[in-house]
């Protein structure tokens, strides 16, 4: 059995994240193909679907899943044994389809289903892909199903879907969480999932040295870790006590271990050290703080004033994490890039990485890391490292 993954609008970044959350279960990423499209298909008979489920709800940047459809012919003939069916098709594709070719296919899925005494309907998606909502709400999966039609680099391909995102989980999280810093800016939630899965970990103990309200706590807890989580600000630590303590209130985390304290990177004391290498951390995932959200393009010199900030703080946090890590020790981070009239604006992950750290971007895809949303100011470009 294949498996095909549909991911989100970055790509690249969805296709690191799926290969580390294939490691952390023992499955090589040969056993990965991007076919075009944003469509990755899992080959291998080291799975099953259990498995397979639960790789999907780790992840952070896909869509949907499901099988990929082998035969054809045999398709339609395994639903008839049930008396009603709910279905749909989507077609997906980065040039699109033809709305009105999908209604024709699903008025033919439908008068097969009749022909063979089976009643039916089926939902039109409202461009050319149904929604999250739409599958859901109709528990089309559960009493039908959705038909996928993929156009790839080299044929085109079938698939059911097994399973969508659960999109409303991660709003929930972002906008009813009790506390939010909108002031100092606000990691997304798909990406704080998305970088905690990127350590290669199912579990362990993750620290973030500039938690702010907690984003990336809140998602490490939902994996299943136990976090670490220091700022500068006392207020930031007391939001983030607040935001895990949400997250219990709704039931979403049981038995996860946390750890709050106030610390200024740039001025550590050798106790704190020290209590930090006893804690056995995992891996470390973080964003600095940034600046305040940008409305308009920056100038080059405001640009360089925020990303010394952001040097000063890696740099000292390479000090600390060069005492207290083993090798193999993960480091998942942020480093900006700025808009300004001139171009963008970033900084050289070698000026605190040096040779005692392994940059594992090209190992997971040939293109850059990054999470940028339409007209933003500020590229987050991801970095994924390895203590030597």
């Amino acid at each position: 059995m294949r498996y095909f993954f549909q991911s989100g609008s970055f790509q690249e970044l969805s296709q690191a994240e799926l290969i580390c959350v294939l490691d952390s279960y023992g499955i090589q990423k040969d056993s990965l193909k991007n076919v075009g499209g944003g469509i990755f298909v899992l080959d291998t008979k080291d799975v099953t679907d259990e498995i397979v489920k639960k790789i999907f709800n780790r992840l952070g940047g896909y869509i949907r899943y499901g099988h990929v459809v082998e035969d054809l012919d045999s398709f339609l003939p395994s639903f008839e044994d049930m008396k009603k069916v709910t279905f749909g098709v989507s077609y997906i594709s980065n040039i699109g389809g033809e709305r009105k070719s999908i209604v024709k296919l699903s008025n033919d899925i439908k008068r097969y289903f009749k022909s063979v005494g089976i009643s039916s309907r089926f939902l039109i998606p409202k461009s050319t892909q149904l929604n999250e909502a739409q599958i859901r709400n109709n528990n089309l999966l559960q009493e039908g199903f959705e038909f996928c039609i993929f156009d790839t680099n080299e044929i085109q391909m079938y698939g059911r879907t097994l399973g969508v995102q659960d999109v409303e989980s991660f709003v929930h999280r972002d906008l009813d969480k009790p506390e939010s810093d909108y002031q100092m800016g606000v990691l997304p939630q798909k990406l704080a999932r998305i970088m905690c899965n990127l350590t290669s970990l199912k579990q362990g103990i993750l620290w973030d040295p500039f938690c702010g309200s907690g984003t990336i706590l809140m998602e490490a807890s939902m994996l299943g870790f136990d976090v670490l989580g220091s700022d500068i600000d006392i207020k930031a630590i007391e939001n983030s006590d607040k935001n895990i303590q949400w997250l219990k209130d709704e039931n979403l985390i049981t038995g996860i271990k946390y750890n709050l304290f106030q610390l200024d990177i740039r001025n550590v004391e050798k106790r704190i050290v020290k209590d930090l290498k006893r804690t056995n951390i995992s891996a470390v995932v973080c964003e600095p703080f940034m600046g305040p959200p940008q409305r308009k393009e920056v100038t080059e010199s405001k640009a360089d004033i925020l990303l010394k900030d952001v040097e000063d703080l890696y740099i000292s946090l390479f000090k600390i994490l060069n005492e207290i890590a083993h090798s193999g020790f993960k480091l998942v981070l942020v480093i900006p890039s700025y808009k300004t009239i001139k171009g963008e604006k970033t900084i050289n992950i070698s000026q605190f990485a040096q040779k005692k750290w392994e940059v594992l971007n090209k190992k997971y895809t040939k293109g850059d890391l990054k999470w940028k949303r339409n007209n933003s100011i500020i590229t987050r470009n991801i970095f994924v490292l390895s203590k030597r």
